[in-house]
């Protein structure tokens, strides 16, 4: 199911705008875009979905749960779930499966504004969200089009990512036993 009726917007001192749109829904998760303007430019998105893992753990999952519009996305959150479905004790998480700034809107201090921000955005327009989630990976616009970063040799790759989660890190969010990285929006009643 889509939805256009779920704009909104939020102000900071930096003139930071989140605008999202829901663009796929079932009882266990939702899709959604986030379009991130600053001085009434558009510099950059985050894509993120938020799932009631509390329904998947009690329902039985099944994959077919967390079937997307995008394969990728849909590997990357059945990899998430079957790696600390486990250890999760929250309900409902929001995860982020891309975060990007225009390169000329890096270093500005924009990001960690986003992720500053993000708690009480959550806690406004989702407040059933208990717990933000994401994979630190660097993504780079190439010839109109973003992507995870792929041609680089291993070292640059790793460079990159323990530069990104240095940043998430500094921005309130912590480790888990995986490569994921969590930040809790809304303690579990």
């Amino acid at each position: 199911m889509e939805s256009e009726d779920s704009d909104s917007e939020t102000d900071t001192d930096k003139l930071i705008r989140l605008s999202e749109k829901v663009y796929s829904w079932s009882p266990d998760k939702e899709e959604l875009s986030i379009v991130i303007t600053y001085d009434n430019q558009r510099v950059g998105y985050l894509n993120a979905v938020i799932m009631d893992v509390g329904s998947l753990k009690s329902g039985g999952f099944r994959d077919d749960k967390l079937e997307c519009q995008d394969k990728e996305i849909e590997e990357e959150l059945l990899t998430f779930y079957k790696s600390l479905s486990a250890d999760l004790e929250t309900r409902v998480v929001f995860y982020i499966t891309d975060f990007f700034l225009e390169k000329q809107y890096r270093s500005m201090g924009i990001g960690g504004d986003i992720l500053n921000l993000l708690p009480e955005w959550l806690n406004s327009h989702f407040p059933e969200v208990n717990d933000l989630y994401l994979f630190p990976y660097p993504l780079e616009k190439s010839n109109g089009k973003v992507e995870c970063v792929k041609n680089v040799d291993e070292k640059k790759l790793l460079e990159m990512r323990t530069k990104l989660i240095r940043f998430y890190l500094s921005h309130g969010l912590k480790k888990t036993r995986t490569q994921f990285l969590y930040r809790t929006i809304r303690p579990v009643a």
